[in-house]
This record gives structure tokens, sequence and C-alpha cells, in this order.
């Protein structure tokens, strides 16, 4: 099987507060270039990709993950010719369809339909394609009633339902999607998921960016796991979400004042650090520590607090949210009529946390704090302690499996 996709010793950098994708972006740094204070150095630079050697091959899905400024969309633009690279060069054997930023290729004067011409226009298709499939992009779209307004007025999930259909009518070789299903509803993300695994297996290379691990596991047999411009994983989907996780624990930011704490009713809360939360950590049936799991997992929460002061009966809490912040479970000693006893100052003990997993496919957010005063004193709290994802809904939909069963009665009413 042949490459899709190649990059060899590609680099891009870009000059600090600069954005430059077009024409119109490009002048004003041009003008800057002829003005006496404009000075420049090596420390100015950016580089948004450096030294990124991979092959795609043929028929090949492939996620994108990784923070915030790793180079991603970077990565999709140099691929699809908007951006070119400083260093290195990149090879691409295939039609191109690329969404990779909401609306782009519209005109916020024209009406859907037009736009509909106009972008199948600019991603290869001939006016006599666009008008067989026509209905067909509209129909995907759900937009029928709204194809002859300005898409100006388009809310951005209308934007994206029309550039998302548009692009998968190409029967592209290559598709590009960055981040844009984060803004459908959840029945069009549906949609789509099953749309590009009916291009899969029409052999299409996807190369796929999004913040929602779950969905790329769901999608993507091999991911590359992104950051400051370097490749730190090429491999299977798992493994690079587990190393993507392992990465943001390492550097979590523990937030240990709160000013609002408004899931106890309390307006105002600085910790007291009479105990401190040391460490906190996730393991399956086999052992872990681990940041995957599959749904049914019977799994653990670690956490190791250490006390500063003597306290009597403090109260240890854990609770998951969703990446919405809705709570999705909260339990604590004191809810559950727990006596935990006294507890001297250099004392070090472990909490375990135990549950069987019934949430669905989607990444989610562990908590924990410590706290006394029948939760009005407060001695630690990690709000989002540990990030770990669900990859598979074991046939379920929706935030949590509700345990339920399904019978069904063959005799005939009436």
């Amino acid at each position: 099987m042949s490459n899709a996709i190649e990059f060899k010793n590609v680099s891009k950098s870009f000059r600090k507060g600069e954005k430059v994708n077009s024409l119109r972006d490009a002048l004003p740094k041009l003008f800057n270039i002829f003005r006496k204070n404009a000075k420049r150095t090596d420390s100015d630079l950016f580089w948004a990709l450096d030294n990124i050697n991979l092959n795609i091959r043929q028929g090949e899905t492939l996620g994108i993950i990784g923070p915030n400024g790793a180079g991603k969309t970077t990565m999709l633009k140099l691929i699809s010719g908007i951006l070119r690279p400083n260093i290195g060069s990149i090879n691409v054997n295939g039609r191109i369809s690329s969404l990779i930023e909401i609306g782009a290729g519209f005109h916020p004067d024209l009406t859907g339909r037009e736009n509909i011409y106009l972008n199948g226009s600019i991603m290869g298709m001939g006016r006599k394609e666009i008008t067989s499939k026509f209905d067909s992009i509209v129909d995907f779209a759900g937009i029928e009633e709204f194809i002859d307004t300005p898409v100006k007025r388009y809310s951005s999930g209308m934007y994206v339902r029309l550039g998302f259909s548009v692009a998968i009518h190409t029967d592209p070789d290559i598709l590009l999607v960055d981040e844009v299903l984060a803004v459908g509803d959840m029945s069009f993300q549906i949609k789509c998921v099953k749309k590009i695994n009916e291009l899969k297996k029409n052999n299409a290379t996807i190369l796929f960016i999004s913040h929602n691990l779950a969905t790329v596991a769901e999608i993507c047999n091999k991911t590359i796991f992104l950051n400051k411009g370097r490749i730190e994983f090429h491999g299977d989907t798992s493994s690079a979400i587990d190393k993507y996780h392992q990465h943001m624990q390492n550097n979590l930011v523990v937030r240990r004042e709160l000013k609002e704490v408004k899931e106890f009713g309390i307006e105002r809360y600085i910790a007291t650090k009479k105990a401190i939360i040391c460490s906190v950590e996730l393991f399956n049936d086999n052992g872990g520590p681990v940041f995957t799991v599959n749904k049914y997992d019977h799994i653990k929460f670690r956490v190791e607090v250490v006390f500063k002061k003597d306290l009597t009966n403090p109260i240890f809490g854990f609770f998951i949210k969703n990446t919405q912040g809705i709570v999705l479970t909260d339990v604590n000693t004191l809810y559950r009529n727990i006596d935990t006893g006294f507890f001297k100052s250099g004392d070090k003990i472990m909490l375990e946390y135990v549950l069987k997993m019934k949430l669905t496919r989607g990444t989610y957010y562990f908590g924990t704090g410590v706290a006394y005063s029948d939760l009005k004193a407060f001695c630690d709290w990690k709000e989002s302690a540990l990030t770990f994802t669900v990859l598979d809904d074991g046939g379920t939909k929706g935030l949590v499996d509700l345990d339920s069963q399904i019978f069904l009665d063959k005799k005939r009413i009436g």
C-alpha cells in the first residue's frame, strides 16, 4: 500500500503574535518590514512544527491529539496547501477535502445554495457533479428550510453542518477534519461518525483532530500525540491517549485555593492545609495505573493524603464531572455516615474510591477533597485531579448506563 502523505524533515515557524493565512493578513506584515522600528530577532520565532518525519499510508485513519498550540492545525494546513513549510517537504497523493475552519470557503452574503456551488467548485467538483449531489448535501446538512438564506445568518452549527456535508460529498481520497464536530449537536455528530466510517470502508485517508478523545478512539486506529511541534508518540490510539493523559497529569496545576465552592453553598473558601492531597491515580483490574478504561471495568481511584495537623473525623469526598462541567456523581464519607476517626500530624493514608464504570464513551474529570466541620471548612481540594477517558460505550448512548434491561413479550395483544 502506497503512502498518501509524506512529511520529510518538515518544520514550520511563525513570528510571535503573527497570523498569516491569506494575502489580506500578509499585506500589513509586509508593510511593517519597511518600518524603521520593525526589528526582529530569532527569539521572535515560534516553531509550530519541528522536524516532522511521518508517512501516512493510503486508507489509514489517523488521529492527531495534543494540547492547544501543539501544532495540530498547522499540520493540516500544510497538507492542504494553505501554508508552506520553512524547512523540508510534504508529498500528497490524492484529492483532498478539508474542513479545518468553520465556514472556510463560504461567502457570507451568498445563500446556502450558492455557497454549495462555490465551495464545491473550490474543492474540485464540476457544476454537473455538484448538481447531482445537491439534494444529498442539503439533506445531510439538515438545512432545507434555510437553503436560500444568506449564510451570514446561519448559526455556527449550521455552518459546520453545511461545510462538512460539502466536504464529504466530494468523495475525497484524503479528508482533513479539525475539531469542527464539536460544534454540531449529538445527532449530527453520530451522523458524521457514520459517514466517516463509510469513507474508511472506501479506503479514504482520514486525518482527524479532536479534543474529544473518545471520538478519536472510536474513529482512529492509529493516533499521533503532538506536543510543542514534535511527535511524542505515534501508534495505536489507546496508547496515544494514555500518553496524552500522562502529559496532562504531569503538567497539572493544582489549585489549592478556591474562592467559590458553589456545590457546598460556600461563598468563599481558603484551604487550611491541615491535610494535603499528595497524589491521585487511577487503577484497573490489571493493576494500572491507567488513564483509559472501558465501560463495565472495575476501577479504583487511589488518593494519598498527608496530615499536617491533628484532625478528628475528616471528611473525604470524591466526584466525577464531564467536559461540560456536569457533576455525574458526588459522594463523601459524611453523606455515607462513615466515621473516619482521629489522625495525628504526620500521618499518611491511602484512600480508595472503588466503582464499576457505568459512564459511556467520553472524557471525564475526577476530583477529590478533604474537609471537616460538616463541610464548613476544607483542608485541601483538587477540582480536576485527574482526567480519564472511557473508550467503549457498551452499546449505550447518553451520559450514564442505568444498568437497565430490555424485555420483549412475543405474545400478541388483541
